[in-house]
């Protein structure tokens, strides 16, 4: 049982705006919401010629403001003074907090609760998340621990304390991160002469009929090198394709329709004689001309995304294919074997740290989760 008494937001919430008729002459900055309470962006400079709406919501330091849209993902935050002034459209309602009953600091921890964001979840209206919006007599229904005024202030001091601390933390962390990525691609781009992929890639096509009563596991590919997934399984019936293309461990696999985007892989153990796709073409790594540790690194390099990126075809991103024939003609770096084995072994070290790194973001956003639970549930 919570300590502290439960109270409908409506209690210290009312809607407030201020609403501008669009001058297509004009000139706006307009804001948008991150979903999980990560707060607000700018969005780029807007003419009112290029907007579809015909009036704005001006937003005012210290509001409440949320999306009707998406609301139910935690899309809702507190004013800060950079964004005073700046435009929304109807779809951000904002409210004027009373002070005299809520503390501004302490509903600012409260947009960042999972709790919270649970609760708006549960209520959402439509189907499909994309439909689920959150009007605004559910949102000012909905409720949330308020305590005395002392006790919220004491509480969001304490929050505060902790949050700037793991602010450091992050901040640290990613000087850290950009540091390594920044060794990561010197290593590489310094690694020796430009060779092309098909001197080290060979075309493999091990293509099976797709039989009706056969269930299939199948996978696709993460864009931007982060490695492979897993889809549900899937009976032949069910499927579109003649036939598949079956997959073996070691190979490098990529995405057609998303490799510009690096949508490529080494095929990890765990998914050898998985299925794909014509989409996905497969090739083995010989081992004699480049070595497979230094390859797998070589599928995560902005770089590579970058070249395949120039080399697409179509127009628009969803017709940007990368073709097989365009892929093998790509040049990477490409030192002699022994070479290649060292900075494969410098890369793994890289790459380790770069999973610790993962595992420290989760265990921060665990202990800020954590943190907000204990403080809204009176165990702080």
């Amino acid at each position: 049982m919570n300590a502290y008494p439960e109270v409908t937001l409506g209690t210290f919430l009312w809607q407030e705006s201020d609403i501008v008729s669009i001058d297509p002459d004009a000139t706006y900055t307009t804001a948008g919401i991150y979903s999980y309470g990560r707060g607000l962006f700018k969005r780029p400079p807007i003419t009112g010629s290029e907007t579809n709406y015909l009036k704005y919501n001006r937003i005012r330091k210290g509001q409440f403001i949320y999306s009707k849209l998406f609301g139910w993902e935690g899309a809702l935050a507190t004013v800060p003074e950079e964004f005073d002034g700046l435009h929304v459209s109807h779809e951000f309602p904002t409210f004027h907090i009373d002070d005299a009953v809520a503390d501004p600091d302490y509903v600012a921890h409260l947009t960042t609760w999972p709790g919270l964001h649970d609760k708006l979840r549960d209520q959402g209206t439509g189907m499909g998340s994309r439909r689920q919006r959150v009007n605004i007599d559910r949102l000012l229904s909905t409720t949330v621990p308020l305590p005395k005024l002392d006790e919220q202030r004491r509480i969001a001091a304490h929050l505060d304390a902790a949050t700037a601390k793991i602010g450091k933390i992050r901040q640290l962390k990613e000087t850290a991160e950009a540091t390594r990525r920044a060794l990561f691609s010197s290593l590489i781009t310094r690694a020796g002469d430009p060779a092309q992929v098909r001197d080290f890639l060979i075309p493999v096509n091990d293509s099976v009929p797709v039989e009706a009563d056969t269930l299939y596991r199948t996978a696709g590919i993460y864009s931007h090198g982060r490695g492979m997934f897993t889809r549900p399984p899937i009976k032949g019936s069910e499927t579109k394709y003649a036939r598949y293309n079956r997959l073996r461990a070691g190979q490098f696999v990529y995405s057609k329709l998303f490799g510009w985007e690096g949508a490529l892989a080494i095929v990890p153990d765990e998914f050898d004689r998985l299925y794909v796709s014509h989409e996905f073409p497969t090739f083995a790594i010989d081992a004699d001309v480049a070595d497979p540790r230094y390859v797998k690194h070589l599928v995560t390099w902005p770089a590579l995304h970058a070249a395949l990126r120039d080399k697409t075809t179509g127009m628009g991103s969803r017709r940007q294919r990368v073709s097989p024939e365009r892929l093998l003609a790509t040049e990477v770096p490409l030192p002699p074997m022994p070479e290649q084995r060292r900075l494969a072994d410098a890369l793994d070290s890289l790459a380790t740290c770069h999973a610790a790194s993962a595992t420290q973001d989760r265990e921060l956003k665990a202990l800020g989760s954590a943190l907000l639970n204990y403080a809204f549930n009176g165990r702080l």
